[in-house]
């Protein structure tokens, strides 16, 4: 008898509990208001990592192949760049990047192919331009230390310019 009652009162308390549950939730959605993600944007950097607009010449080949291809960066970050090219780069894709820092150093990164989108604009000859998004996955010592470095010194001219 005891224990009926005991397993009684146990499912009454647990049906209670999901009802004031369920209650609060429903509540609680009342009360947040609803907007575009554009309304809530204040015009300052959403990106994990400030982007510079920098141009820097690199080289580059896709997925070990051995063809090396130049072009240039119209931005750079500590988590990726953006690349202007002459092909269209597949999402998913992955590159391998020498990058050209002033005072001839080298910075070798392995990266992915987030997005790619054809430019605008056009060469005198008509010629089709990509924009390839790029994070890094992979940056060879001491690589990483120039890049840090590198993104440190754009950083502090950012703020003094």
């Amino acid at each position: 008898m005891f224990f009926i009652l005991g397993a009684s009162f146990l499912i009454l308390l647990s049906l209670t509990l999901v009802a004031l549950w369920g209650l609060e939730r429903l509540s609680s959605t009342k009360l947040i208001p609803r907007a575009k993600v554009e309304e809530y944007w204040t015009g300052e950097e959403r990106r994990q990592h400030l982007r510079f607009k920098h141009v820097l010449e690199v080289e580059y080949n896709i997925e070990k192949k051995p063809r090396l291809t130049n072009s240039r960066t119209l931005d750079i970050s500590k988590g990726g760049m953006k690349l202007v090219l002459d092909e269209k780069l597949p999402s998913g894709a992955i590159i391998d990047v020498k990058i050209q820092i002033p005072e001839k150093k080298i910075i070798e990164v392995e990266g992915r192919v987030i997005w790619t989108k054809e430019s605008e604009g056009r060469d005198a000859q008509g010629k089709r331009f990509f924009h390839s998004g790029i994070k890094f996955i992979g940056i060879r010592e001491p690589s990483g230390i120039r890049l840090a470095e590198y993104i440190n010194y754009l950083e502090l001219q950012n703020k003094e310019g």
